[in-house]
């Protein structure tokens, strides 16, 4: 296996950062969640190769994130002959709705695949075929004197990469259910 070069970013934007925007589905609601391209391109063994597919009537549910409040994070688990990681991703969801409510109790007991944008646009999947993220919803109303009223929810999952997501994102909301 050979190592790529990691150049420095030269004056690139590096921005760091979650956008508001993510996009969760359960991994049973899949007709097809695409694998990783097998082609050989520098890249590509890190890339899903293209988009997912719904059964009938599903898709991603689009979650909005408290500004600046979602972090991404991989670490090291295993021994020293198998490494592998232990992602961890959380998100702030503000408010209390029956809507917010909802989801808590049912994502709470599924296996979940996320996309996940990036600050500067680049969208990174949480979870694959068989290891998907569970997810665990926590409340808090917050106090009068100040606080948060929302759900965090926090996310785990085990990898052994960082998967770039470049497929389009289906919206369970914008199916379209023939008569």
């Amino acid at each position: 296996m050979d190592l790529l070069d990691l150049k420095e970013p030269d004056g690139t934007d590096n921005t760091p950062g979650i956008r508001t925007d993510l996009y969760i589905a359960p991994e049973n609601e899949f007709l097809l969640l695409k694998g990783l391209k097998t082609t050989e391109l520098p890249g590509d063994e890190v890339t899903i190769d293209g988009a997912h597919t719904f059964a009938d009537g599903k898709g991603f549910s689009e979650v909005y994130a408290t500004m600046d409040s979602a972090e991404l994070k991989l670490d090291p688990v295993g021994d020293p002959d198998g490494t592998g990681f232990k992602g961890s991703f959380e998100f702030f969801h503000p408010g209390t709705s029956k809507e917010a409510a909802v989801f808590a109790r049912k994502v709470k007991n599924k296996n979940c695949i996320m996309i996940v944008p990036q600050a500067d646009g680049t969208k990174i999947q949480l979870g694959s075929k068989g290891l998907g993220v569970r997810i665990t919803p926590s409340y808090s109303s917050g106090k009068l004197s100040g606080g948060r009223r929302g759900w965090t929810f926090k996310c785990e999952y085990y990898t052994n990469l960082l998967a770039f997501y470049e497929g389009d994102i289906v919206l369970k909301s914008a199916v379209v259910v023939g008569p």
